[in-house]
């Protein structure tokens, strides 16, 4: 696949190794399975076909293969989930965990070689890293409760979701697992008395300078209100994204070019079928890239490496827009 980008005035032609820029979860066939897609939506490709539930879609840094977690008992309540590895084109499918506990939400080290997932082989939900290569296991945090990570591109750090009394927020933490701290430096509180806040899918900036994540308010059995939200680590400058007021949304995640944000959206909050939304930070407008009545969910976009440099100045320049508008 080839693009043509606009870089501060003139024109570079870059080559990647995938074969489209999003994946995503769909049950248009009948079953949960990834799919991929380009940029804007078209040619849609199925890369599975089990009858296991799936989830945690996250590409590779080379963006040759996708990582994924498998219910390998029931596609209903959650028996045994592992991690699994399949090529972009769908081929090479393997195992990586195979652990009687619940092996979930993972994502990539900067270089490739490893993974941080979320299980519960200790008891509760905690964070672990792996050597792909060697299939390694060592234990990350002791929270009681983490979950969700994401893998500074810069290699330094993790975020993740850690919940307590409060509700769940983003934390951040040393690639090593130390120095564990909250990303804002007061939790943010609910609006509506009792409500709490329950932050998730957190996801670095290409230049390791910004999370960007999705922020529900629950009463007790009812979803209030839903955002997104990004932030600047360094000033903990917070900016809530001026979605459409009303809709339910769940994961986020960075457009690699800087220039948008991908989430799945239900209007107005009506039913549970969810659409993959493009959200232009420069404009705010809203693409549905998945006009499909299936459920559509669960995206990633393919890592750009080769254009880390451009990718950069592009979202410090939507940054200052959106810390402008403020």
């Amino acid at each position: 696949m080839c693009k043509l980008w606009i870089v501060t005035g003139f024109f570079v032609v870059v080559s990647t190794f995938a074969v489209a820029d999003i994946v995503f979860l769909s049950d248009r066939d009948g079953s949960s399975d990834i799919y991929v897609m380009q940029d804007d939506g078209s040619h849609i490709r199925r890369v599975t076909a089990t009858r296991f539930a799936k989830g945690g879609l996250a590409w590779s840094p080379d963006g040759r293969q996708i990582a994924f977690d498998a219910d390998l008992n029931s596609a209903v309540q959650p028996q045994q989930a592992d991690i699994f590895l399949i090529n972009a084109d769908g081929t090479g499918e393997r195992n990586l965990t195979e652990h009687p506990a619940l092996d979930t939400s993972k994502c990539w080290s900067p270089d490739g070689t490893h993974l941080v997932f979320s299980s519960t082989r200790d008891g509760s939900w905690e964070l672990y890293r792996m050597e792909i290569a060697t299939r390694e296991v060592r234990q990350l945090t002791r929270l009681g409760f983490a979950s969700a990570p994401d893998w500074s591109p810069d290699g330094k750090y993790i975020a993740f979701e850690h919940e307590g009394p409060g509700g769940r927020h983003i934390y951040t933490m040393n690639a090593n697992g130390r120095n564990v701290r909250p990303l804002l430096r007061r939790l943010r509180k609910g609006r509506f008395g009792t409500s709490i806040i329950m932050s998730g899918f957190p996801k670095w900036s290409p230049d390791s300078q910004y999370i960007l994540y999705r922020e529900a308010e629950y009463a007790p059995n009812q979803l209030l209100a839903t955002s997104i939200l990004i932030v600047n680590v360094r000033t903990r400058h917070l900016k809530i994204l001026d979605t459409p007021k009303g809709w339910k949304i769940n994961k986020v995640c960075w457009a690699d070019d800087g220039d948008a944000v991908l989430f799945g959206g239900v209007p107005k909050g009506l039913g549970n079928i969810y659409k993959i939304y493009k959200y232009r930070l420069s404009n705010g407008q809203v693409t549905n890239l998945t006009p499909h009545p299936s459920d559509n969910w669960g995206m990633d976009w393919t890592p750009h490496d080769s254009l880390s440099v451009s990718a950069r100045e592009n979202i410090a320049t939507q940054w200052a827009r959106l810390k402008a508008a403020d």
